[in-house]
């Protein structure tokens, strides 16, 4: 048991050294809880790790062929992980097995060889070293330590969820699932002849990300967090928008498609916003700042041209960019004298909050020192969060005066996918059942050249400010504001009707 014991030890020394570290490498290591956090989750993923390794290793010499294979092709991801803080999913998957290979060619590196290959040798000398290592075996008491291992791995992402799918290695092998797996979305394809009596309109979709409209200063929060959105005429602001799906993955499907938040998800066919748009003759483009999930996917790729910024590292990353980096792609410039709907994907006020804002948006203090909530105070949480909203306020400003410089018939949309639970019950975050996560913010601007065209559509918007609304009203809206014709949608669930 000796000689087994030191074979496993050994071989996760590796495995920590050249793979998993690299997850936690860019935490914020400030509050001394914090790293205890992060210590025991680091030291559970192991525990994990050794159960699964150990089962693995019962096939003899399939073990010894395979798993340095295996340790070089994960420790080939980790060092990306190490040095740019990407993340490790779908995303990344896909670009390694779509990339043409004189592309791929472009990223490798002294360093990166560098780091290959003394993995590959440590790996190499390891196994030679303990070649006559004692065989692991159903009869050794490491076996039911392994057994439990592997139950660690289950109850662990049954308590939080990707609490260990999201880090190496495990996040290679689940990106490579969702890869592979087919979407669950079926897209009607548009036979109407649709068409539009519309001439000449921007419309600007801008998707939030986990924005809650209570703080939201011009919904009457107590905090002034739109100190420029108030001062910007010809905008509506509305505090009632429903939406039961509190999690991106689900509510951006519904919000971006026909598909009604009281259908069951048996109903799996849908119309895309943009392939009706399409047909009418729209220029349709998707500017985004989160890579995308397998269950709208293929609706964003239904405009006419995607545009995804930083595609790399998602929000789990410290490196992320932040939104104002979209409006370096956003153009208004009306000289095409075409209809045109331009959409901007933020990563808004997804957790980590610090990560969303530069420092200068760093108002309200304390902010929160570390990834781990419990180990913030209840008020530096909620500041992290209102800068955020600060860091939207100044965003959406700066997109408004592009647009006020715009010769065409302009009009904003911001909607938020979900909202977020901030220590109501005991909660926090999204993702969860609770009312707080179901009320996005809504807002929307228009141009003075817009309210000129069509002073009934603006009236009718004023009018309904204060209603109850779902987030189907998207779809249709949009579709009654870009007066799209022999196409049938339900009119009546239009802001602007």
């Amino acid at each position: 048991m000796k000689q087994e014991l030191r074979f496993h030890l050994g071989l996760h020394v590796l495995i920590a050294i050249f793979i998993t570290i690299a997850s936690y490498v860019h935490f914020p290591f400030q509050s001394f809880k914090g790293n205890l956090v992060y210590l025991a989750h680091f030291l559970l993923l192991h525990f994990s790790l050794f159960g699964f390794i150990y089962l693995f290793s019962l096939v003899g010499k399939v073990f010894k062929i395979l798993f340095p294979i295996l340790f070089i092709i994960v420790a080939s991801f980790s060092f990306w992980v190490y040095t740019q803080d990407l993340t490790i999913g779908v995303g990344m998957i896909q670009a390694i097995l779509e990339t043409n290979i004189d592309i791929a060619v472009d990223v490798f590196s002294f360093q990166f060889v560098f780091f290959l290959l003394l993995s590959l040798v440590c790996i190499l000398l390891f196994f030679k070293f303990h070649k006559n290592s004692k065989k692991s075996s159903i009869k050794s008491p490491l076996f039911f330590v392994a057994i439990l291992g592997v139950l660690c791995f289950f109850i662990v992402e049954n308590y939080k969820y990707d609490a260990f799918k999201n880090r190496l290695p495990y996040s290679v092998y689940f990106g490579g699932l969702k890869y592979f797996k087919k979407s669950k979305i079926k897209l009607k394809k548009i036979e109407e002849d649709v068409f539009t009596k519309e001439n000449n309109v921007h419309i600007v979709l801008v998707l939030g990300e986990s924005v809650r409209a209570d703080h939201i200063s011009l919904n009457g929060y107590h905090r002034n967090t739109n100190p420029l959105l108030s001062q910007q005429e010809n905008l509506v602001s509305f505090k009632k928008v429903f939406t039961p799906f509190t999690f991106t993955a689900k509510s951006i499907p519904q919000i971006l498609t026909d598909k009604s938040i009281y259908q069951k998800e048996a109903f799996l066919e849908s119309t895309s916003l943009f392939s009706v748009l399409n047909k009418a003759s729209f220029i349709t483009e998707w500017i985004g700042n989160q890579s995308l999930e397998k269950s709208y996917k293929d609706i964003i790729y239904s405009n006419t041209t995607v545009k995804l910024i930083d595609k790399f590292h998602s929000f789990l990353s410290f490196k992320k960019e932040k939104d104002l980096k979209l409006l370096e792609y956003f153009s208004a410039d009306g000289s095409l004298n075409h209809n045109k709907i331009s959409t901007l994907h933020m990563i808004g006020s997804h957790w980590y909050y610090n990560n969303r804002v530069s420092e200068e948006f760093e108002v309200f203090k304390p902010v929160t020192s570390s990834k781990h909530l419990g180990s913030s105070s209840h008020k530096a949480i909620i500041n992290s969060y209102d800068n955020t909203i600060l860091y939207l306020d100044n965003f959406l400003n700066k997109l408004i005066e592009k647009l006020k410089k715009s010769p065409q018939k302009t009009i904003l949309i911001y909607i938020s996918d979900h909202g977020e639970t901030l220590g109501e019950d005991g909660k926090w975050l999204h993702a969860q059942e609770h009312v707080a996560s179901k009320n996005p913010a809504m807002l929307v601007w228009y141009s003075h050249k817009f309210k000129e065209s069509y002073p009934l559509k603006i009236n009718q918007l004023k009018t309904k400010k204060y209603d109850s609304i779902s987030t189907d009203f998207l779809f249709h809206s949009i579709l009654d504001l870009s007066k799209i014709e022999n196409y049938q949608y339900k009119k009546e669930l239009s802001i602007f009707n």
